[in-house]
């Protein structure tokens, strides 16, 4: 076994007055000397196997959208559904007085958002929905029944290179696709809210009027493009008269419909597998593939930890953390695939009711990691209240208790610094299904470390 102890000696003095401690009398003080042994130790094996995960929850407004082919990676591609949320309120000056010019879809990315070719040429249609989107939607979902495959409502080509961009535009933090929509869907829109402006009032009452659309790739292979907003867009003009009396018109766009996470969006996807992943998988390499791809289920050795803790504490020992790092090496590909950027610890028994119910980890049940390029690792640094919940329920302890699985998850957090004190704090608001773009990597649960450290005290 490795593991090591630390000495450290301690003397407490208490004394009744304010004497010190050489100044003892014998009636009401006392001198307390012990030894604190910290015992370190590493010698528990991580086991675990891949499994299918065929099926996830969006719940996010980032949507995806492409197909790509890679020997490597296997067959990945992507449509979506999406509702909007209107605005509470159109621009004042939109009044009946007003002309709709044209209607647009913008699509936004931000630069080097996307998996494969930049210059290739790719196609998208898009279609109105027919019928309202019912939750929960999953990756598996079928759009067939919500749209009219013969009434497209736009179309566009597109590319992700910056060839013929201006440096303007070049120094922007976002790309753009526009896609051209009818007249009438603006005038309907505009004359909603006229008639019955409540309807702007939630999205479930917009999408009883505009179910939403549905978004798809028409041709092309060789590009996965991460979509971070959708909205649709309003061109309107204005005639009125200026300060000087001359007739003057006023242009205006208005971004008033917008995908957002709370509103019902999903990405449609179709995963096949590489035969040389399949094949890994079926040599016991534990392998994540993601979007909706593999993930992995885990046994973590609670019962060996519980264990030599028992047999190596005393009745003042208290545990100072329990940690655990799994290697993680980048799959070989052609399409400069990378390991996701966090991975959830989650419970396998409780896993679809913390993406359902929209939980955050809680450092008993679930935990998530930070992939670490410098250590190929993802380090989840404190299991401590877990083992400590797990050392008050030792009689009680199943399979269900240390079987986990590990998935792919984006961790949306913020960071509140206290400069005071020079500390900071991280708050993770949501933790969703890994869709932003393919990913994929090899954990190598056999060289995974797990370190207990505890204190041991004894009183002379």
């Amino acid at each position: 076994m490795r593991f090591k102890y630390i000495t450290i000696a301690a003397s407490v003095c208490a004394a009744a007055t304010l004497a010190g401690c050489g100044e003892t009398d014998g009636i009401g003080s006392s001198l307390i000397q012990s030894d604190n042994n910290i015992v370190i130790e590493d010698n528990f094996t991580l086991t675990g196997h891949s499994v299918i995960n065929d099926k996830v929850q969006s719940r996010t407004a980032m949507l995806l959208l492409g197909s790509i082919d890679a020997d490597d990676y296997g067959h990945f591609e992507s449509d979506f559904v999406t509702q909007f949320m209107p605005v509470a309120q159109l621009d004042t000056t939109l009044t009946s007085a007003a002309a709709i010019d044209s209607v647009k879809l913008k699509l936004m990315y931000a630069p080097g958002s996307f998996v494969g070719d930049s210059i290739m040429p790719m196609g998208l249609e898009v279609y109105r929905l027919t019928q309202g989107l019912k939750a929960p939607i999953f990756s598996d979902f079928n759009p067939a029944d919500y749209y009219d495959a013969s009434k497209p409502i736009g179309s566009a080509i597109y590319v992700t290179n910056n060839f013929e961009l201006s440096d303007s535009l070049k120094a922007l933090d976002h790309r753009d696709i526009y896609v051209d929509l009818p007249l009438d869907l603006g005038v309907e829109l505009y004359n909603l809210y006229q008639s019955d402006p409540q309807s702007y009032l939630s999205p479930d009452a917009f999408a009883k009027h505009f179910p939403g659309i549905y978004v798809r790739n028409s041709y092309g292979s060789g590009r996965i493009t991460q979509i971070g907003a959708t909205q649709l867009q309003l061109y309107y003009h204005f005639d009125t008269k200026n300060s000087a009396g001359r007739d003057t018109t006023y242009n205006y766009v208005g971004s008033f419909y917008s995908a957002t996470p709370e509103v019902l969006s999903n990405n449609n996807i179709e995963y096949a597998l590489a035969p040389e992943l399949n094949q890994r998988m079926q040599a016991g390499e534990q392998l994540i593939v993601a979007p909706a791809g593999l993930e992995v289920e885990m046994e973590f050795p609670l019962l060996d930890v519980v264990k030599y803790f028992r047999q190596n504490s005393g009745r003042l020992s208290v545990i100072n953390n329990l940690t655990l790092s799994i290697p993680a090496v980048n799959i070989a590909n052609t399409y400069g695939i990378r390991p996701p950027s966090q991975l959830l610890m989650v419970l396998k028994k409780d896993k679809d009711k913390f993406f359902e119910e929209g939980k955050v980890t809680d450092g008993i049940t679930s935990f998530y990691a930070t992939f670490s390029r410098s250590t190929e690792s993802y380090d989840f640094s404190s299991l401590r209240d877990y083992l400590l919940d797990a050392l008050e329920r030792e009689d009680e302890l199943t399979a269900d208790d240390y079987t986990f699985i590990l998935t792919p998850v984006a961790v949306d957090a913020e960071t509140i610094s206290d400069p005071y004190y020079g500390t900071s704090t991280v708050y993770v608001k949501a933790i969703v299904p890994y869709v932003q773009q393919p990913a994929m990597a090899r954990l190598k649960l056999d060289e995974a470390k797990i370190q207990l450290t505890f204190t041991n005290q004894s009183v002379k």
